[in-house]
C-alpha cells in the first residue's frame, strides 16, 4: 500500500470487523486513494470557494459560486448531479457570512506551497496522505510561527472523535515539515467540518478535552496488513 487516506482511515473505524478485512484488501490491491478527503471531487466546488473565502476574506466568492451551482443544477440532466449541486450549494449557505476571524491570527498571513512530495507522511510506520487546505506562516515579536486549516466534508457530517483524528493527522504534519523553521501555534491548527461547521484544534487534544483516536486506529490497520 503506498498509501491510504485521512477519510479512508475514517471509513475503516466505522466498519465492521469482517468489512475493514475487505477494504484493506481492496486498497492493498488497487491503492484507490482520495486526493480530497471525503468524497474526491464531490465536495470540490464548495470546500474550493470555502478554501479562497478563508484566504482572501471576500464573502463575494460564496455568492458567487452559489449562484454558479443553482445554474448547473438547472442546466444538468441526470438527478445524481442536481443532487451533488444542491449539497454543495447547501454546505455554502452556511458559509455565507461566517467569520473566520478567530480560525486565524490577526496580520499578515504568509500561505505556503502544499507540494505533493511531501503530502505522504510515515506516521507509526503507515503510509498516510495529508491535504490541507490552507498552511501558512506568521510573525509573532521576533518569533516565525505556522499555522494551518483542512476544510473536510461528508455526507451527513463526521462525527466528533473523527474530526480530531484529522486535527491529530494535520498537527504531525506540521511538526515533521516545518517545527525546524517555525513554532507551531496548536491553537491554529484546526480540522473544520464544512458540513456540521464543527472544528477541533490541536490545543483541544493537547489539554486532553478531547482524544483522537489516530494512534489506536493506525495499530488495527497494521494488523490487518
Amino acid at each position: 500500500m503506498e498509501k491510504i487516506s485521512v477519510s479512508k482511515v475514517v471509513e475503516f473505524r466505522r466498519k465492521t470487523e469482517n468489512s475493514r478485512i475487505t477494504l484493506i484488501n481492496n486498497l492493498k490491491k488497487s491503492n484507490q486513494q482520495i486526493d480530497s478527503e471525503g468524497g474526491g471531487d464531490y465536495w470540490v466546488t464548495s470546500n474550493s470557494a470555502i478554501s479562497n473565502y478563508f484566504k482572501s476574506e471576500d464573502s463575494t466568492l460564496i455568492n458567487e459560486k452559489i449562484d454558479d451551482l443553482v445554474n448547473r443544477a438547472d442546466n444538468a440532466n441526470a438527478k445524481i448531479s442536481k443532487t451533488m449541486y444542491q449539497r454543495n450549494i447547501d454546505i455554502l449557505y452556511g458559509f455565507e457570512d461566517f467569520d473566520f476571524s478567530n480560525y486565524k491570527p490577526v496580520g499578515k498571513l504568509n500561505y505556503l506551497a502544499k507540494p505533493k512530495s511531501k503530502s505522504i507522511m510515515k506516521i507509526n510506520d503507515l503510509p498516510i496522505q495529508v491535504r490541507p487546505s490552507h498552511v501558512y506562516s506568521f510573525e509573532e515579536g521576533n518569533n516565525k510561527k505556522i499555522g494551518a486549516i483542512w476544510f473536510i466534508s461528508k455526507l451527513k457530517g463526521y462525527r466528533t472523535e473523527e474530526i480530531s483524528l484529522f486535527t491529530d493527522v494535520l498537527f504531525r504534519y506540521l511538526e515533521q515539515h516545518y517545527s525546524k523553521e517555525y513554532i507551531i501555534v496548536p491553537n491554529y491548527c484546526i480540522a473544520l467540518d464544512v458540513v456540521s461547521r464543527k472544528e477541533i484544534r490541536y490545543n483541544q487534544i493537547l489539554m486532553e478535552d478531547i482524544t483522537s483516536p489516530l494512534n489506536s486506529t493506525i495499530e488495527m490497520i497494521k494488523k490487518l496488513l
